[in-house]
């Protein structure tokens, strides 16, 4: 007897595959989208962590390019910092018109700045990307002079100097560097001012509040990216609700069919001794393993489109923030809500099932 029961318990048939592949369906939806949600709570979690671990950087208002910090302030700030100006500027050299950020950087100790580099009052320092990128378009390498234009003025025959000794990890590589009083030569109303304090260590807050500064990192991106993030992770759990309930009719439907069309077989049993219980156990039994078979197999598809994502997104020419880790907590969670349904589901076509074999005239002729 345990042979057959076991036999017919874990049997499928065309219905019951068709029912448990629509459940692994459901199961690679849940796991896939679960498993990047969190790779991608993991990715900006890693740029955020990076970002603190960096320098604090703190701006006027909430836009780099607007920020005007007055530097008359500067020598009041204590510890060591750097004061940046930044200004969109155009670059000419080579036969070419660029596009750049002009940048200036001054380091402060004690409450005294001094310029790194450049060295010369005119030299522009061009950064390694930014060469690489004028070499690639124009076909020879960078001049040894060029043209900027900023605050409406044209400055021709600067002196092109080497890419800046060190770079925060904060800064991207295709930027120029001029020194602070060419700008504030330039247009001291406009060049004068500083756009960001850069600190290895927080500022005093009373400093903060005295120049009206905030931390950059603070603002945009990462805060919005991880309140998104945060309310995927969030509706994911009612996806997941949802999920449970079409399992649930989907292993309802399956075994109520399975139920009405094995009535000899359920009659056989029967003959052979099996109780009303034992019976309906089989069918129950049916529907968890129906359910489990679609769960194994959706989790590990859903696995494998996560990480298909993953890898063709830099080929579609978009940005990869997403850090994959092992999906425990998706998979988990799609073995339960599959086993809890189809157990929930299979109690009423198992007691369907004891039920046909207690009443006369119930099996089919």
């Amino acid at each position: 007897m345990p042979r057959p029961i076991l036999r017919l318990a874990t049997r499928f048939t065309r219905r019951t595959r068709a029912t448990a592949w629509a459940i692994a369906f459901a199961c690679m939806v849940l796991v896939g989208a679960m498993s990047l949600a969190d790779g991608l709570a993991n990715g900006v979690g890693s740029v955020a962590n990076r970002i603190g671990t960096g320098p604090a950087v703190y701006i006027q208002g909430n836009e780099l390019l607007a920020s005007a910090i007055d530097p008359a302030a500067l020598p009041d700030v204590s510890g060591d910092f750097v004061a940046m100006r930044a200004h969109a500027a155009g670059f000419e050299i080579n036969g070419l018109t660029l596009s750049v950020f002009a940048v200036a950087l001054e380091s402060y100790h004690a409450g005294v700045g001094t310029i790194g580099f450049p060295v010369g009052p005119r030299d522009v320092s061009v950064d390694v990307g930014l060469r690489d990128q004028i070499q690639s378009a124009s076909g020879r390498p960078v001049a040894s002079s060029g043209n900027l234009s900023l605050f409406g003025l044209h400055l021709t025959d600067l002196p092109i100097v080497a890419p800046p000794p060190t770079r925060s990890t904060l800064f991207p590589d295709d930027w120029v560097y001029v020194r602070p009083d060419l700008l504030i030569a330039m247009n001291a109303t406009r060049g004068g001012p500083v756009q960001a304090i850069l600190a290895d260590a927080p500022l005093d807050p009373a400093v903060i509040a005295a120049l009206g500064l905030t931390r950059l990192e603070t603002l945009g991106a990462i805060g919005f990216v991880r309140g998104s993030v945060a309310e995927v992770q969030s509706s994911l759990a009612l996806l997941a609700l949802v999920i449970a309930v079409v399992i649930g009719l989907l292993v309802y439907a399956a075994m109520s069919l399975e139920v009405h069309a094995r009535a000899r077989e359920i009659a056989t049993l029967r003959s052979l001794g099996a109780s009303p219980a034992t019976v309906a156990g089989v069918y129950e039994a049916q529907a968890v393993v129906l359910a489990l078979a679609g769960a194994i197999l959706g989790s590990a598809l859903g696995i494998v489109a996560a990480h298909a994502v993953v890898s063709l997104a830099p080929l579609a020419g978009l940005p990869n923030l997403v850090i994959l880790s092992p999906p425990t907590v998706a998979v988990g969670l799609a073995f339960l809500i599959s086993g809890v349904a189809a157990v929930l589901a299979g109690l009423v076509p198992s007691r369907r099932a004891a039920f046909l074999i207690r009443t006369k005239g119930a099996i089919p002729s």
